[in-house]
């Protein structure tokens, strides 16, 4: 039910990218993988800086959405200012939409897949109605993949080594939420 719905999440960001045009939905998809990348590898960091942010059980879920929104509404200010604002690239009807449309698919379903993480590492996955729906194994299946993928990629590019894949931190991310499941009190009926 999770993928089904991260699908329509993608079909509605397809339709949306195919009415903004090629060269503004491509934007978007790099300013959306890197503010995810750096959400995905500043959080650990942060929440080793800052010991406040990891105290409370939604410690790392909040710092994972909140570096992601300010990175995202950075890059996509500082782009829309001196990009798109300013110049259009013209494409042929064809290429612009069916090209729009490919990219604003990939970028919602990243979105869906980066919200269904965020999710996954807060104590919400442990609740009743998220373990009725599947959302763990949905998730670790399908959406983690996906964002691993996109962060390894850009990985490869501007890290000068690679000892850390996307996969470990994740993982380090999940860590508490499964600590925390674990020592869980069981339910009463």
């Amino acid at each position: 039910m999770v993928f089904w719905a991260g699908i329509l999440a993608a079909a509605f960001f397809a339709w949306l990218a195919v009415k903004i045009g090629f060269y503004e939905t491509w934007t978007m998809l790099f300013n959306i993988v890197i503010s995810i990348y750096l959400s995905v590898f500043l959080t650990p960091v942060i929440t080793t800086m800052v010991p406040a942010a990891s105290d409370t059980a939604y410690g790392n879920a909040l710092t994972l959405i909140t570096v992601a929104a300010g990175a995202f509404l950075i890059l996509h200010g500082v782009s829309y200012s001196f990009l798109t604002s300013r110049f259009s690239i013209w494409f042929p009807r064809p290429i612009d939409n069916v090209g729009s449309g490919l990219l604003g698919f990939l970028a919602g379903f990243l979105v869906w897949s980066f919200l269904t993480l965020v999710i996954l590492v807060s104590p919400l996955s442990q609740a009743g109605f998220a373990r009725d729906i599947g959302l763990r194994s949905t998730v670790e299946q399908s959406s983690v993949p996906y964002v691993a993928w996109w962060c390894d990629s850009v990985n490869r590019v501007v890290a000068a080594d690679n000892e850390h894949t996307t996969q470990q931190v994740i993982s380090k991310l999940l860590k508490p939420a499964q600590e925390r499941s674990a020592h869980k009190p069981a339910d009463r009926s």
